[in-house]
């Protein structure tokens, strides 16, 4: 596991984007974590290494949104709104975890855990405390040797990370 240490916003997008260097078609990210730790902006930088350009929301009130970039598609799925498995099944949304043609970034995963991949990419975001602007992220690589490479980015970018 990667412990990352962001001071702000900025730091997280960078993060996001040093994470997406290690995706490949049909990677899945779940990440999870209190509301507003920063798992959007985290999807941010990692849709701008994708090539997305334009803003990329939270897909809170709609569930799914698809952005196509200049390489792979970002699925961007946020299930805090639903209770359970049976809710993503029903709407047919597991049929893309994980996509044929991109990458999924899955908020809230723990809503539907069971429909999860066991192998993925796992990301926790926490407040720090007495720091309203810091973050802490606790990344989780589905292998060693991404592991290795996402950690030679980090040190490379400057961001505190153990």
């Amino acid at each position: 596991m990667v412990c990352v240490h962001c001071r702000n916003e900025q730091e997280t997008e960078r993060v996001g984007a040093l994470l997406g260097r290690q995706l490949a078609c049909s990677d899945v990210l779940l990440l999870s974590g209190e509301m507003g730790t920063g798992k959007s902006v985290l999807t941010r930088g990692l849709a701008a290494q994708l090539g997305i350009e334009g803003p990329v929301p939270s897909p809170t009130f709609t569930i799914l949104l698809i952005h196509e970039g200049s390489g792979l598609t970002l699925y961007h799925f946020d299930l805090y709104r639903l209770e359970n498995e049976d809710e993503l099944y029903e709407m047919g949304l597991d049929e893309m975890i994980p996509p044929d043609n991109g990458v999924a970034v899955i908020e809230w995963p723990q809503n539907c855990a069971s429909a999860m991949p066991v192998t993925c990419f796992r990301v926790e975001l926490a407040y720090v405390p007495d720091a309203p602007e810091e973050r802490m992220l606790n990344i989780k690589m589905p292998s060693a040797e991404k592991e290795q490479r996402f950690r030679e980015d980090i040190e490379a970018s400057g961001i505190t990370a153990n």
